[in-house]
């Protein structure tokens, strides 16, 4: 409903937008720890497609389904770039990092870390091999080494979580220049939906807890105990 909004006001056509890509900016607070799930309801509301997984011939394996309706009690239509009814909103660009813990984050792991605290984040990181079906599990204090490792600047870039969803038929394409360290998703001719990210970290979902220097460690066993409904904190 948000981006309908936006959308029926008509931005595209305001003499300094005209003419050139338009994209509307989206974060999700609605409801805490929104952010932790609101990533794959919006790449099904935008290009209509999920994922089921089922078992072919002993082996489990994602497979694309449609999506045609959202669920609840709207019964809202998905599916705002499968059609050029909407071809003047060129990309959706989308974080689920917008929190006061991406700024802790940020300036943490670049060596300003206060003294007398300990800052962990733990979530799961998008697995890129073949055939993979779940997210791989992470639990690491953002001050070290092998935190800072997971991009190539060594230390979080502002950019990390950033997405843009690009819409196949937009009437001015966005040019993936723009913002080339944003990850960037479309859909190929053949209806295929493709992911080009710059960074080869992604996170999926993340909470970033602060304990006192003298806490005991949290280990990536806590992901159990935390699970994916607990906001970015």
């Amino acid at each position: 409903k948000t981006l309908g909004n936006k959308l029926d006001r008509q931005y595209h056509a305001l003499p300094h937008v005209a003419g050139t890509p338009f994209c509307l900016a989206v974060a999700d607070f609605h409801a805490p720890g929104s952010m932790v799930w609101s990533r794959e309801g919006l790449i099904g509301y935008l290009y209509g497609m999920g994922a089921a997984e089922v078992e072919v011939n002993g082996i489990k394996r994602a497979v694309p389904t449609e999506i045609t309706r959202l669920l609840g009690p709207s019964d809202f239509p998905a599916g705002l770039f499968g059609n050029r009814e909407h071809r003047e909103l060129s990309a959706v660009v989308f974080s689920n990092a917008c929190s006061i813990a991406k700024f802790n984050r940020v300036g943490t792991s670049g060596g300003l870390a206060p003294e007398g605290l300990r800052y962990t984040r733990l979530g799961q990181l998008f697995d890129r091999r073949p055939g993979a079906l779940r997210g791989i599990p992470f639990c690491l204090d953002i001050t070290t080494p092998e935190y800072r490792a997971l991009w190539p600047h060594g230390y979080e870039p502002w950019s990390a979580e950033l997405e843009v969803f690009h819409n196949p038929y937009a009437r001015h394409k966005l040019p993936f220049d723009l913002v080339p360290e944003a990850q960037h998703w479309f859909r190929s001719e053949s209806g295929e939906l493709i992911c080009r990210a710059f960074y080869e970290t992604s996170i999926l979902w993340s909470q970033t807890v602060i304990q006192g220097a003298t806490d005991p460690v949290l280990t990536v066993e806590a992901l159990s105990k935390v699970g994916p409904a607990d906001p970015d904190t």
